[in-house]
């Protein structure tokens, strides 16, 4: 049977608390200052998803941000894609707290979210981020020139991005979906958990843009990926 969680959710934060809000029925404590939010179901299945927030820090202290069409933000598009995997979002599929995981959700840079990772025993670790082939806003090409990729490095990682490329990739409006074996990225190599990397569409075309912008509409695709791997625990 499929575990629910009721509105009343409680977010758990480590480091000092500064506040405690209740508002739309949610309880949040927040915290001084913190690299990462917990957020804990009503009914707990025993499984800790990591989800890791966009940063190119790239060897500094700064999340440098991708851009795309139409003002699309990379860094902004993570976070709230990580929060639509995260809550009910109206549909009438479930998502990560309504099947029942535990989600930790990065918001430092690479670097902290990898130890994070490491730290609270995540059991899948899935970064999330839109691609890109130039850095402008592109036109005269295909849905054939983008898609859904998921990457991975371990064994393990191969059968989770397959999970969520199978999940999310008829979704998206790019025909050109794709697993992709990478040896080159810290999130993939560093983190004790099985990790698989997702690349949910290229911010260089607007059909790709505006399918991302509508993510409530199939977050969940991305919670069905994780938990078809997990084995619906």
């Amino acid at each position: 049977m499929r575990r629910t969680t009721s509105t009343m959710l409680r977010r758990v934060l480590s480091g000092s608390v500064a506040a405690v809000l209740v508002t739309g029925g949610l309880l949040a404590v927040a915290p001084a200052a913190s690299a990462d939010v917990t957020y804990v179901p009503e009914k707990w299945n025993g499984k800790v998803v990591y989800l890791s927030q966009a940063c190119h820090d790239r060897g500094d202290t700064v999340c440098h941000d991708n851009t795309g069409c139409s003002g699309f933000s990379e860094n902004r598009n993570s976070y709230l894609l990580a929060m639509s995997t995260i809550r009910e979002t109206g549909t009438s599929h479930p998502n990560l707290l309504e099947r029942g995981y535990k989600v930790v959700r990065g918001d430092g840079l690479t670097r902290q979210n990898i130890d994070s990772s490491n730290r609270v025993g995540a059991d899948v670790h899935v970064p999330l981020h839109s691609n890109a082939i130039s850095k402008a806003c592109e036109s005269g090409f295909s849905a054939s020139r983008y898609g859904t990729h998921a990457m991975y490095v371990s064994t393990a990682g191969r059968e989770c991005s397959q999970k969520l490329l199978s999940a999310v990739g008829p979704s998206s409006p790019g025909t050109n979906d794709a697993r992709q074996y990478r040896t080159d990225l810290g999130e993939l190599n560093q983190t004790n958990a099985v990790a698989c990397y997702l690349e949910q569409e290229f911010h260089v075309w607007n059909r790709g843009v505006y399918w991302m912008w509508n993510r409530d509409a199939w977050s969940w695709r991305i919670a069905a990926g994780i938990d078809a791997y997990l084995g619906y625990p």
